[in-house]
């Protein structure tokens, strides 16, 4: 492969000066050193040692530059606070970045559960009755959870 710019992503084919990337994986261009060798970073931002252009090939885009190019800006953004893709997990950071900018969250939350928008919002985690009004295993509260449900709401 011929040099490309920094920030290219490349994928890795073979090891031929016992580099420390792994064959098959793909890394951004952190570094040309214009020798024929380059760095690069993993997806977690890591650099790893001198590579050999002739050791890799250019990647195309990853899946996230390709779904972000057609999703709305605010979403992009949204979809930004999450790690992954196959099982969203926000990240650790985000959350201890809102939650100590929210001061009484759990009122507010009790607080927007209650009014109809709320209920829209959090209807399908609601339990639900069976259609002959009986309960299902879904409504059906155990005696022994009414403490914790009012240890929530003191």
């Amino acid at each position: 492969m011929k040099p490309a710019p920094v920030g290219t992503r490349i994928r890795v084919l073979r090891n031929s000066n016992n580099h420390s990337y792994r064959i098959g994986n793909v890394y951004t261009v952190y570094h040309d050193d214009r020798d024929g060798t380059l760095k690069a970073t993993d997806e977690t931002g890591r650099v790893g040692n001198w590579l050999r252009w002739e050791d890799c090939d250019l990647a195309g885009p990853s899946v996230w530059e390709r779904i972000a190019a057609d999703l709305p800006e605010d979403l992009v953004r949204f979809l930004a606070c999450f790690d992954g893709i196959n099982a969203l997990v926000i990240k650790e950071r985000v959350i201890d970045t809102v939650l100590a900018g929210v001061p009484h969250l759990h009122e507010r939350l009790v607080s927007m559960a209650n009014t109809p928008a709320g209920s829209v919002v959090i209807g399908d985690n609601l339990p639900r009755a069976a259609a002959d009004g009986s309960p299902t295993a879904a409504t059906h509260q155990d005696p022994d959870d009414t403490d914790d449900a009012e240890e929530l709401n003191a």
